[in-house]
């Protein structure tokens, strides 16, 4: 039976695969991950020149992906240079093939391997002389 509670919950894993979820979440931030996979180093003015966003919007994207531990950051002078957390990205992997692999579906026989396409439901029925 469940409760209202936070019984169940594993909070610092989960809370921290949920953060990495919002980060991906935005294309913008997905844009940003792949710019700095093709130019390790970058700092946020060359990723602005690359996106149809303002500094201050893009400040604001590296913010969360660093946040999510998905982005590290070295600063040299006044800029920041922006690499891709490789530590961070391989918990967002095992961390969603665990949870994806604790809530997937199996079915009668206790088999996950058949791919359900569709879920059986009660026919529905008109009433008599009523157009379906």
């Amino acid at each position: 039976m469940c409760s209202a509670t936070t019984e169940g919950l594993v909070p610092s894993e989960d809370e921290r695969l949920a953060t990495v979820y919002r980060a991906l979440a935005h294309p913008a931030r997905l844009a940003i991950l792949r710019r700095l996979r093709s130019e390790p180093g970058a700092c946020c003015g060359d990723i602005v020149k690359c996106l149809p966003l303002a500094q201050s919007t893009v400040s604001q994207h590296l913010q969360a992906l660093k946040d999510a531990g998905l982005l590290m950051c070295q600063v040299k002078g006044r800029c920041c240079h922006y690499r891709v957390n490789e530590a961070g990205l391989q918990f967002a992997r095992a961390a969603s093939a665990d949870f994806l692999d604790e809530i997937r579906i199996v079915d009668a026989t206790g088999s996950s391997d058949k791919a359900i396409t569709a879920v059986e439901q009660p026919p529905v029925c008109c009433p008599e002389g009523a157009d379906p």
